[in-house]
C-alpha cells in the first residue's frame, strides 16, 4: 500500500521541490520556495497542535494532508500561511500529476500555489475598501459552487464521472456612450460589458460581484486568445448595437401632422471606455455517461448541456 508520504513526496517532485526531512515532518523545497506538511493518515488533535506550535514563525508554506475532516475549532487556528489538502485535494493532486506523465503536459495545480505571487485566498470588504485605489491586476469571481455540489449536479444529469474547474479570462470595460439624433444630443447610456477572451463574446457584467485572487481548489485557469484592444473594438461594436434604435419623432406641417422615424444612435467617436481589468469566471466542465455538462461556478447557472443519444 502506498504511503500518504509517497504520494505528497510525489506531488512536490513533479514540480521539482527537494524532499527532505524537517524534525520529523515532510518539508520540500524550490530555490526560494519553501513548504512543510503534517500528514494526517488519523484523526491526531495532538500532532496538529504540535505542528502549528513548531512551525509557528516557519517563514515558508505549511500544508496540513489530512484523509479525515478537521473540526472546526482546529480550522479556526489556520493563518494565511496555512492550508488545508483534504482527501479529495490529494486525489485530484497525485490524478493530476499521473495524467501530466501521460500527455506530456502540465497543469495548474495546488502545489503550483506554493510558488505564486498571489494575495490573500480571501478578501474581506475591508480588504477591498483599502484597496480601493491600488491596482491588483486580474480577479476571480468567486465561487459557490463547491466540488460537491458538483458531484450530486452531475450525478442527477450526465452520470458524471470526470469535472474540472477553468478560469476564463473576461476583458472588462465601464462605458459612457452619448446618444443622438442627427447631430443633436439626446441623453447618455451607460453600463458595464464584459468580452469573454475565449469566445470573443460580449456580455452585460453585473456591477456587484465577490472577487477573490486564488482558489484552493483545483483548477486551470486559461489564457486570452485576444488582446486588449481587439476586446475594447468588440465592445464598442456592443455598445452602437445595444443603444441603437429608431424612434418616432411626430411634427406638424402646413396644419398636417407628421409622424417620421428617426434614428438614435450612439457616435463611434464618442464613448468613453474604462479599463477594468481582467476578470477570471470559474467555469465548472463536466464529462459523465449521457454527455456534457458546462456550468458557471459563480452562479449555478447551466451554460450548455449535451446529451449524448443512447444507442439501439
Amino acid at each position: 500500500m502506498t504511503s500518504l508520504r509517497a504520494v505528497i513526496s510525489e506531488i512536490l517532485q513533479s514540480r521539482d521541490f527537494q524532499i527532505s526531512d524537517l524534525d520529523g515532518f515532510l518539508s520540500g523545497k524550490r530555490k526560494d520556495v519553501e513548504v512543510v506538511f503534517l500528514l494526517l493518515v488519523e484523526k491526531d488533535e495532538k500532532a496538529f497542535i504540535a505542528f502549528m506550535d513548531r512551525f509557528r514563525d516557519f517563514k515558508g508554506k505549511r500544508v496540513i494532508a489530512t484523509l479525515f475532516p478537521l473540526p472546526e475549532h482546529l480550522l479556526s487556528k489556520l493563518d494565511e500561511r496555512t492550508c488545508v489538502w483534504d482527501r479529495e485535494a490529494i486525489e485530484h493532486e497525485i490524478g493530476r500529476v499521473h495524467i501530466e506523465k501521460i500527455v506530456g503536459e502540465k497543469d495548474h495545480g495546488l502545489v503550483d500555489e506554493f510558488g505564486a505571487d498571489d494575495y490573500p485566498k480571501m478578501v474581506t470588504a475591508e480588504d477591498l475598501d483599502k484597496a480601493a485605489d491600488q491596482d491588483f491586476g486580474e480577479k476571480i469571481v468567486k465561487p459557490i459552487v463547491d466540488v460537491d455540489d458538483v458531484k450530486q449536479i452531475a450525478a442527477q444529469t450526465v452520470a458524471g464521472f470526470r469535472h474540472r474547474l477553468e478560469l476564463v479570462p473576461h476583458y472588462v470595460f465601464k462605458y459612457k456612450a452619448p446618444l443622438y439624433i442627427d447631430e443633436n444630443k439626446l441623453g447618455v447610456e451607460a453600463g458595464l460589458l464584459a468580452v469573454n477572451a475565449l469566445t470573443h463574446k460580449v456580455d452585460a457584467w453585473p456591477a456587484e460581484l465577490d472577487i477573490v485572487f486564488s482558489l484552493e481548489v483545483t483548477h486551470k485557469r486559461l489564457e486570452p486568445l485576444i488582446d486588449i484592444d481587439e476586446a475594447r473594438n468588440l465592445v464598442k461594436q456592443e455598445v452602437m448595437r445595444r443603444h441603437t434604435f429608431e424612434r418616432d419623432i411626430v411634427k406638424e406641417e402646413n396644419h398636417v401632422t407628421v409622424t417620421e422615424k428617426k434614428l438614435v444612435s450612439p457616435k463611434s467617436d464618442t464613448i468613453e471606455l474604462e479599463d477594468m481589468g481582467v476578470f477570471y469566471l470559474p467555469i465548472w466542465c463536466i464529462e459523465g455517461v449521457k454527455g456534457v455538462m458546462i456550468l458557471n461556478a459563480s452562479t449555478g447557472k447551466i451554460i450548455s448541456e449535451d446529451y449524448y443519444r443512447e444507442l439501439s
